[in-house]
């Protein structure tokens, strides 16, 4: 599944069957390669908008379902760097600039992140080194080649 397709998800809670909000953002370990957490937009009844990953039901194609939604425990720092990740540059950990993040590609069972996509191709979710308020970096060896020389 796409971060690009659950975008604006209705996300409902399966107790009693009431919209909490809509998906806003993702919130990624870059670490564990896994998404912990949901961000919403127009929450209702979950503190600060996000729910953790280990509260979903399921991703479904229409709906995002959760349990009773805890508040994710989210640093400050990690919140805010997670901000817009869509459009995020990606950078090796050399500082080659391999272009911005286009998409995610996640597993919906358990938010394992399987591909970063980028114009230049995907780049597997396990090269994730870090994300900050300016890009998000990568081992080097996983990126991809450049496109053809031009000539």
């Amino acid at each position: 599944m796409l971060l690009s397709q659950t975008l604006g998800r209705s996300v409902i809670n399966v107790e009693d069957a009431q919209q909490i909000g809509t998906v806003e953002e993702l919130v990624i370990d870059p670490a564990a390669a896994r998404i912990v957490a949901i961000r919403l937009r127009g929450a209702k009844d979950s503190g600060d908008g996000t729910v953790a990953w280990e509260d979903l039901q399921a991703v479904g194609p229409d709906a995002v379902m959760v349990h009773a939604a805890r508040t994710a425990r989210l640093s400050p720092v990690d919140a805010e760097a997670q901000r817009g990740l869509v459009g995020k540059r990606v950078l090796t950990e050399h500082g080659e600039d391999i272009g911005k993040l286009t998409d995610v590609a996640f597993d919906p069972v358990d938010g394992r992140v399987e591909a970063l996509q980028t114009a230049r191709g995907p780049i597997p979710g396990l090269s994730m080194l870090g994300v900050g308020a300016y890009a998000l970096v990568v081992r080097a060896q996983t990126a991809p080649p450049p496109g053809p020389a031009a000539g």
